[in-house]
């Protein structure tokens, strides 16, 4: 068989052992319910429902004043339920008991209510009241209409926008970006977990030998990574696709970087993907035992969690010198990356420069983890080092 074939065979191995775990489904669903549930949680607690309050008019009331208050009511964000014109006695009874907030008493320029009204409602009739009962002064002093609008309603100002810079980052889209990272830490951690595991099982058992037997140590390796890459794909797909439902549940305003930002999110957590796993099949091969495993794959725990920490202590400012120098970094770039773009912070550039380099040093990688893996996964005995592992195939 040719090289590709043989990695497809030992993919399609790893995709079906992982996929007849009823976990891996338990917890992708679990996880999916969970983003979505985020949504509609998100949707109840910040319903768009406007206030209702119940107004009634008392007296002598300006003209203009109920088409005011609705103008007023609007611009602020509330609903005011006006009852029809009486007196201010007939309807203070109905304030005292509730079923009215307050009563504008225009005989006597008073706002009657059973307790302070509001402060949004305060205003929106103060506002309304001055209005109206300029307009009536005005009329009394002899203007016609047009004076009159020309007092009541001068000209709006004209907007001028200095072109500033604008803002790129946003709420929601550090959110999706942070999410995006968490995603990619928490999948990486699990998924690249089952590489180092299953290396050191298959070395463990006298598989590998078997395998060896069939095909080259540089073609299982890149079988088993990205096998098992499909897999954690498979999950990463479905918890974006429930974000998406999510954001359109929630009905929160998604910026255009936002949408831009999911989708290129799959190409770093596929690249991030592939560097990490293969570091952790190698360390796979340097051990005979379960147990001695994660020693051997801690220096690049190390690294992941301290590149997973910097997504957070730089994602406060995507735009930052330092955010945007960190982020075109291969080992810092799947985490960070997917941040700048979903909050609009990373040019093009940007993002085809960190691209290329991550590209590059996965590349550089599988060829090295390649030329090492073939040395160190027949060796039995005690856990090898990194130095000694690069010394051995140096030689």
């Amino acid at each position: 068989m040719t090289g590709v074939r043989t990695i497809l065979l030992v993919m399609s191995r790893e995709v079906r052992q992982r996929l007849r775990s009823k976990g891996f489904f338990v917890f992708t669903a679990l996880l999916c319910a969970g983003i979505i549930t985020a949504g509609v949680l998100n949707r109840t607690l910040h319903s768009d429902s406007k206030p209702v309050y119940a107004v009634a008019l008392a007296g002598d009331v300006p003209d203009g004043l109920a088409d005011n208050l609705s103008t007023a009511a609007k611009a602020l964000g509330i609903t005011v339920r006006l009852s029809a014109a009486a007196r201010a006695d007939d309807v203070a009874a109905a304030v005292r008991s509730g079923q009215l907030d307050a009563v504008i008493d225009a005989d006597h320029t008073r706002l009657i209510s059973n307790r302070p009204p509001p402060a949004t409602l305060a205003a929106v009739i103060d506002a309304a009241w001055r209005v109206a009962a300029a307009r009536r002064a005005a009329a009394a002093a002899g203007l016609d209409p047009v004076q009159i609008a020309g007092v009541v309603a001068p000209p709006a100002l004209t907007p001028a926008v200095l072109q500033l810079p604008a803002k790129k980052s946003d709420d929601v889209g550090r959110l999706v970006g942070t999410a995006a990272g968490v995603l990619l830490f928490v999948s990486i951690n699990a998924f690249g977990g089952m590489v180092l595991t299953g290396v050191v099982e298959e070395k463990s058992t006298g598989v590998v030998e078997v395998l060896l037997s069939h095909v080259r140590a540089h073609q299982l390796l890149a079988g088993k990574v990205f096998g098992i890459g499909v897999v954690a794909m498979t999950q990463f797909c479905a918890a974006v696709a429930a974000g998406v439902i999510a954001l359109r549940i929630s009905g929160t305003t998604v910026p255009t970087a936002v949408w831009f930002g999911l989708p290129s999110a799959l190409f770093w957590f596929v690249v991030g993907f592939v560097l990490y796993s293969t570091l952790f099949a190698l360390a796979g091969s340097f051990v005979s035992r379960q147990e001695d495993a994660q020693g051997a794959a801690a220096p690049i725990s190390m690294v992941f969690t301290a590149a997973y920490i910097t997504m957070f202590a730089l994602g406060a400012n995507p735009s930052s010198t330092t955010t945007r120098v960190v982020s075109l970094l291969p080992p810092f770039a799947p985490l960070l990356m997917p941040l700048r773009i979903a909050t609009g912070s990373a040019s093009a550039t940007e993002i085809i420069v960190a691209a290329s380099l991550l590209l590059l040093a996965t590349f550089a990688m599988l060829r090295l983890a390649g030329a090492v893996y073939a040395r160190t996964l027949l060796h039995r005995g005690s856990r090898l080092k990194w130095g000694d592992a690069l010394r051995m195939t140096s030689s």
